[in-house]
């Protein structure tokens, strides 16, 4: 029952909201851009003498119009030695001066000039009040046309906006709209001004169709300004299309997203390289920074945390350039990338950035307390996710009481979900008071005032009902869930909105399981009756998330749906079991394995949904488009707070499912493999089975660890001693090269998970499908007694006595079909990753933006390289290397091999599954992609891999212990679809060269005709007996698995061409000899 987090978007979309408003680029005579260009020169003495000189002319002149373009030099800190109440008094009196003698226009120009120089000051209220005191000398404008009146409009809505006062910024942009459309002036210019301005205003109030509609009025107007000017081809489009992207993230549409952002990078350094105006020429350079930092938001959406990472590293070199160190933009930098490194679970680099962040926070004179508790809170975060209680609660409550000081009495969503997260960890760990005070405070605010009747009441009800579950206090968890439960029941004359609603049902499931678990816990007498009614009340709301997946749009929202799918279906399996173990009827134990093989299946599904590029082979290109507009549609139903009605949303719906009939019947293994039921029956599971083989299925249920074994004629289910061993396996990887240190690892290993159910395995074949931290297992190493040595693992291990390959569903086994037979036997890729490709492709990259540090961190791969050249040559096959061994080459060359091998380097991705990932080797001659080599996971669907095996030794896993395995069946998952029947992969990195000789090994037994397993376990016992020193040692071996079908390949191994030649020798001595022995008999 985890809280959602959504601190690290929301921080980078906080760069988008105050990034609207510019101010107008005045009119610059050539002494004023003389003064400007001095001071930019640090020519201070000759500035000042300039603008003293400038304003004693203009003053005996009696040119007073003139000099309100010297207030911004009176006004300058930089020309007043950093003395910020000196420089403001002297504009304010040359200001005084200017409103005695000037003109009313110029009087609006020199208080708009004073404004800004207040807004510099950080006095944001005292220059909107300014901006009001212009009024009357605009009136007395009568000039006509003039858009006085309409920039002081839009000028009062900039710093109404800067006071976070929407409302009224809105009002005072659509004043200045009407005034402009009244004076019937065609500036353009003005008009995207306030064009961007309204459509940042309507996306803050959620209404994202008419925000869509500023931004494109926005751009459509400056089509019709002056081309030559490079502000309108290239700065203001760029400013546009930040906003824009952050819209499009908004509707979910992450790649527009993307895609957008970049066009406003390039369009901000088309604007640099040309512009000789050094001011906007350093906006826009700090403007580039908010564009990469929210691009950053939008791939951590995507779940792609470490290219996020990436990006807010790469703004924050950029931004030292600019600012000093103390600066706000630098502290800010600072809190993201805390965030941005803790979503990627590197918690110790995470807490570095945010100290760093909490330390310039005290010296910085521009610091507000918004950032100081994002910090603090980032930081609280950072002492939960390492365990340590006290200083998470300690920073948990800093933050409170910070952003209780920059509210007041007020309560944004931000902080509602601050106080949320914070009572849900009290609760956790046991801080009974915090935890009841912080949610009833969130509880009692919700039900008052703006939040009444919407979502966030609905969120806060859930929030109460699960902070008295964590306490145990089940009787009021029962209570305040069937209050979220009857949330959107209109029976009290509530008037809620469409849009929550429709959320509140989609979010029920969490209030369905509360519910649920503690009348489970509260019954003195569990009978099969109460079981039964429970089990019925959970899969209702697994039925509820299964349509949730319709409508997610972010990696987070995906997380969230994931960990709540998780909870349910662990508390149905615990139902089914404990009905299965008191009635004894087997109906509930196939149940509750055909759940636990749906989840799978489930997490793949919704991971893939969050994809709005993903791609499926034999599924026509309209379809797919089809069902990526049909999502939209409902999506958008809900995220547009002006347009969305129930009819709306049950249309958008209707057309979703008549689209799902029309899948199923024509393309039913896509439907089947994404949308179908997937909880089908096991009846027949033990007659899929191969003969000889046992599977061996683990399950967590709960943090209890249970063994289901199945073979033609035996299914036992059976719980297993696991909380002895439970860290084991981790212990195991940090002394993987230690025999004393191993030895009674393994050996208390075998005894908890094998031994209890070795009586049952009775044939040479084994099949493990792991479950969570299992997937770190090699199985195989587990020792029946306590080893000596490495090398005895040859005879003393499981290794020694089965077969053992992989699955990762036992569904698998229901749809096997028969080994295909493929003409070609061999295809290889290894692109080596040789210096040479190194340094060529650094050269080759101009924009550092698209600069792929990942990739010249790889390790060289020259055994891979060896290898399969040698065996390209004996099966007969073809080979990609270097250069050439390109992700193109590959998807078109690829398929219909009996065996695919693919010599490169891999990551399992844990975090994010389907962006796992096989590299190739990078085309330097294109401007491509920063990513165009990497073939993830979710692409793997849209390819032909056609296949009795495809060979993938080098695969690395990130975060092994945090969803462990998920990598890994993604990449099996997306092989199996594409047509591979089975993989070699590995389960850690392994040594390259200890990798290849097994692999060796491996060919050379296939070729034999043994069957895959068999030719894996022989080829690692090989390996074992010639094995010297730490080379023995299971870190070199074992991590090599099977995954899938384990029957042999029939390859004709080619015989070399000088074997030929030495047997025609032979021949020829042969007949000779023949020869010679005739004559001798006739002599």
């Amino acid at each position: 029952m985890a809280p959602k987090n959504r601190r690290f978007s929301f921080v980078l979309q906080l760069f988008f909201l105050f990034t609207y408003f510019l101010g107008f680029s005045q009119e610059k005579n050539s002494t004023v851009k003389k003064i400007q260009t001095l001071i930019e020169q640090d020519s201070l003495i000759r500035a000042r003498a300039e603008v003293v000189e400038n304003i004693a002319f203009y003053k005996a002149e009696k040119n007073y119009d003139s000099l309100y373009s010297y207030i911004q030099f009176e006004g300058s800190f930089k020309l007043n030695s950093g003395n910020k109440k000196l420089a403001v008094k002297k504009a304010e009196n040359l200001t005084e001066e200017i409103k005695k003698y000037a003109s009313p226009h110029y009087v609006v120009e020199a208080i708009t000039e004073l404004g800004w120089i207040y807004d510099d000051a950080g006095k944001h209220k005292e220059a909107y009040k300014l901006l009001k005191t212009a009024i009357p000398f605009a009136q007395k404008n009568k000039e006509p046309n003039n858009t006085d009146l309409a920039g002081l409009e839009y000028r009062q809505g900039f710093y109404a906006a800067k006071l976070g006062d929407f409302p009224l910024a809105k009002s005072h942009y659509l004043k200045a709209l009407k005034l402009l459309l009244k004076t019937g002036q065609k500036d353009y210019v003005f008009f995207n001004q306030i064009y961007n301005a309204l459509g940042g205003m309507m996306w803050q109030e959620a209404k994202l169709d008419s925000a869509k509609y500023y931004f494109q009025e926005a751009v459509n107007v400056l089509e019709k300004t002056d081309e030559t000017d490079i502000m309108n081809r290239y700065y203001r489009p760029a400013l546009v299309k930040m906003n824009l992207a952050v819209l499009w993230n908004a509707l979910g549409k992450n790649q527009e997203a993307i895609a957008i952002s970049e066009e406003s990078i390039a369009g901000f350094q088309e604007y640099i390289n040309r512009s000789t105006d050094e001011a906007r020429t350093y906006k826009a350079k700090s403007l580039q920074c908010v564009v990469i930092d929210n691009m950053a938001a939008f791939y951590n959406t995507l779940g792609e945390h470490s290219r996020a990472q990436e990006l807010i590293e790469y703004s924050f070199e950029q931004k030292k350039k600019f600012f000093e160190e103390n600066d706000i933009n630098i502290i800010i930098s600072n809190i993201i990338l805390a965030e941005a490194k803790t979503a990627s679970r590197d918690f110790e680099g995470a807490a570095e950035n945010a100290d760093t962040a909490l330390q310039l926070l005290k010296s910085s004179g521009s610091a507000d307390l918004y950032w100081e508790a994002a910090a603090l809170s980032t930081r609280a975060t950072i002492y939960e996710h390492k365990e340590d209680v006290e200083n998470a609660a300690l920073f948990y409550e800093k933050a409170r009481i910070v952003y209780q000081k920059t509210m007041g009495t007020t309560y944004t969503k931000d902080f509602l979900d601050n106080i949320l997260e914070y009572s849900l960890f009290a609760a956790k760990n046991g801080k009974k008071e915090k935890a009841l005070a912080l949610a009833n405070e969130t509880y009692n605010f919700t039900h008052n005032g703006d939040f009444k009747n919407t979502i966030q009441e609905f969120y806060h009800i859930i929030n109460l009902a699960q902070v008295h579950y964590l306490l145990k206090d089940y009787i009021e968890a029962v209570k305040y869930s069937n209050e979220a439960l009857g949330f959107n029941i209109l029976g009290d004359g509530r008037k809620i909105s469409t849009t929550d609603s429709i959320l509140s049902q989609y979010r029920k499931p969490q209030a369905l399981l509360i519910n649920a678990a503690s009348k489970y816990y509260l019954a003195e007498n569990r009978n099969p009756f109460l079981l039964k009614e429970l089990l019925q009340q959970i899969e209702e709301g697994i039925s509820i998330l299964d349509q949730r997946k319709k409508i997610i749009t972010n990696h987070e929202d995906v997380t969230l749906l994931l960990t709540e799918n998780e909870e349910l279906l662990n508390f149905a399996e615990k139902l089914r079991l404990e009905l299965f173990e008191t009635t004894k009827d087997p109906q509930y134990l196939d149940k509750l394995i055909a759940l636990h093989e749906s989840s799978i299946y489930n997490r793949i599904r919704s991971r893939l949904n969050l994809r709005d590029n993903v791609r499926f082979q034999h599924i026509p290109p309209q379809v797919l488009e089809r069902e990526n507009i049909l999502k939209n549609k409902m999506r958008s139903s809900l995220n547009d707070s002006e347009n969305s009605s129930l009819s709306s949303f049950f249309e958008a719906s209707e057309n979703w499912e008549h689209f799902l009939d029309s899948l199923k019947f024509h393309f039913p293994k896509y439907y089947k493999m994404r949308y179908a039921t997937l909880e089908e029956s096991l009846k027949d599971l033990q007659q899929k089975i191969p003969e000889n083989t046992t599977v061996v299925r683990y399950i967590f249920i709960e943090n209890k660890l249970y063994a289901f074994v199945v073979s033609r004629s035996i299914k036992k289910m059976m719980r297993l001693n696991y909380s002895s061993v439970k860290n084991h396996i981790s212990t195991i990887k940090n002394d993987e090269f230690s025999v004393e240190k191993t030895r009674p690892l393994l050996y208390e290993l075998y005894r908890a998970l094998w031994f209890p159910l070795e009586k049952y395995v009775l044939s040479p074949k084994v099949v493990i499908v792991p479950d969570r931290e299992l997937f770190n297992l090699s199985f195989e190493t587990l020792t029946p007694k306590p080893i000596k040595n490495f090398q005895e693992m040859a005879t003393n291990s499981l290794l020694a006595k089965y077969d053992i390959s992989y699955n990762f569903s036992l569904l698998l086994y229901k749809d096997k079909g028969n080994v295909a037979d493929y003409s070609s036997d061999f295809i290889a890729f290894a692109p080596g990753f040789n210096k040479k490709m190194m340094d060529e492709y650094q050269l080759g990259i101009k924009d550092s933006v698209k600069l792929d540090k990942t990739y010249l961190t790889l390790l060289p791969q020259p055994f891979s390289e060896e290898l399969v050249k040698q065996y390209s040559k004996i099966f007969n096959g073809r080979y990609f290397v270097n250069e050439n061994a390109s992700k193109d080459l590959f998807i078109n060359q690829a398929k219909e091999h009996k065996i695919i091998h693919i010599g490169t380097h891999a990551e399992s991705n844990n975090l994010s599954p389907e962006l796992s990932r096989l590299i190739f080797a990078k085309k330097v001659e294109d401007k491509e992609n920063y990513d165009e080599n990497s073939l993830y996971s979710y692409e793997i669907y849209n390819i032909d891999l056609s296949s009795n095996l495809a060979i993938l030794t080098a695969c690395e896993t990130g975060k092994p212990t945090y969803q462990a395995g998920e990598g890994m069946i993604s990449l099996a998952h997306a092989f199996n679809y594409a047509g591979s029947e089975s993989i070699l992969t590995s389960l850690w990195e392994i040594d390259e060269e200890s990798s290849a000789k097994i692999v060796k090994l491996f060919y050379d037994n296939l070729s034999k005709g043994m069957p895959k397993d068999e030719a894996l376990r022989q080829a690692k016992l090989s390996y074992i007996e010639t094995a010297e020193g730490r080379t023995a040692a299971p870190q070199y071996w074992a991590g090599l698995v099977l995954i899938g079908d384990t029957a042999p390949i029939d390859l004709k191994a080619r015989v070399a061409w000088w074997w030929y030649l030495a047997a025609g020798i032979v021949a020829l001595i042969l007949v000779l000899l023949l020869i010679g022995n005739k004559k001798g008999e006739t002599n």
